[in-house]
């Protein structure tokens, strides 16, 4: 890709669906405006939560789930409403 750009940019490839005259101008960048970050509130910091735990509470509770890989959305979601504000640390 950065082959190709680099040769469209330079002058040496055209692009028939680009319009004529696209680059007679020269290629210029100009960045965008800095936004001022406005503080999101609303959200409250938890520590991270151990899959390891959450996977032994969901075979507990008669879910079945690999040892490896992404704990599913739909367990993640039953934990944490069985544990409400609680870490798996915790458990």
């Amino acid at each position: 890709m950065t082959a190709f750009l680099v040769d469209v940019l330079g002058g040496t490839t055209r692009v028939p669906l680009f319009p004529l005259g696209l680059l007679d101008d020269g290629v210029v960048f100009t960045p965008s405006r800095l936004r001022s970050r406005v503080p999101v509130t609303g959200l409250t910091t938890r520590s991270p939560i151990s899959t390891r735990a959450i996977r032994d509470w969901a075979r507990a509770n008669g879910y079945e789930l690999p040892d490896r890989g992404r704990v599913p959305l739909a367990i993640r979601e039953a934990w944490e409403a069985a544990h409400p504000g609680g870490s798996a640390d915790s458990v």
